[in-house]
């Protein structure tokens, strides 16, 4: 059996640095606190929870210390509350989703009908649609949900950091038929556009792509749908032991690839454990 690894792995930039400003944060007397998981991949979390980091859904819950803002973002108005209870603030927002936050509140200032490209329940597109104020807003994503969206003279178009490239040209080439002037930003980030691209040339070449990441990771979510519809058979692990009930006899060429929320040893993890079955 031939293994196969893309040539970037491992935290992208904006969660390097938000795990950095945590340790950083942990070597100081205090409670931290982290307003939802600062990154999506479990066993990142539960590190963080044995080193004292306490996760909260509100910020009800934070009655004294420092408040971590996650690396998907929030709303403004949140990391207002929090300095005005007297809480110091570490905002660990992957700038990348920063930039989208400044387009849309541009976009809402100069009057432009804003559509989020994203899935509605991500937390960093709450955090956007806070940024566009009180402007309307629509978020799709797939083309049919463009739809919803009444024709109009202006519309202001960015997308979810972590979303499809493919999926999002879709839905822009719909959405000009929306509006007198559409004006899009392309603000998927730069490392998830290479990392997609990348898992295109890995399925290409091998039988089975081991996608690794947390389940709840929209951007490694991303990876294995598009391995799944070139036709790859795809298997989208969390951990090594996940690979165990899958028979490998007879299969030649494997690719494994992970989402930027993936620590890089855990994709070695699995590597090894692949070995392991050749021995076997």
């Amino acid at each position: 059996m031939q293994v196969f690894l893309p040539p970037e792995i491992g935290f992208c930039f904006g969660v390097k640095r938000a795990l950095r400003l945590v340790t950083n944060e942990l070597k100081k007397e205090g409670k931290i606190y982290s307003l939802g998981d600062l990154i999506h991949n479990p066993q990142v979390i539960e590190d963080l929870k044995r080193k004292g980091v306490v996760f909260v859904s509100d910020l009800s819950q934070v009655k004294g210390g420092t408040v971590i803002i996650r690396s998907h973002g929030a709303d403004l108005s949140l990391i207002r509350r929090a300095k005005e209870k007297g809480l110091k603030v570490i905002d660990a927002t992957c700038p990348y989703v920063a930039k989208v936050q400044k387009i849309a509140k541009f976009l809402s200032q100069n009057s432009y009908r804003i559509v989020i490209v994203g899935l509605s329940t991500h937390p960093e597109i709450k955090g956007v649609m806070a940024s566009a104020g009180e402007r309307k807003t629509f978020v799709v994503k797939d083309p049919q949900e463009i739809k919803k969206i009444p024709f109009t003279g202006k519309i202001g178009v960015v997308v979810q950091t972590t979303e499809s490239l493919d999926n999002f040209s879709d839905i822009v080439k719909n959405l000009v038929k929306r509006g007198k002037e559409c004006r899009v930003f392309n603000t998927i980030c730069k490392v998830i556009r290479r990392r997609q691209e990348e898992t295109k040339r890995l399925a290409k070449k091998v039988e089975v792509v081991i996608v690794v990441g947390g389940h709840n990771s929209s951007n490694t979510s991303q990876l294995a749908k598009l391995s799944q519809s070139m036709g790859v058979k795809t298997y989208f692990v969390e951990k090594e032991e996940d690979l165990d009930s899958v028979e490998w006899q007879g299969i030649k060429r494997v690719g494994i690839t992970g989402g930027t929320s993936t620590p890089e040893e855990l994709i070695v993890k699995i590597r090894n454990r692949l070995g392991q079955f050749l021995v076997a």
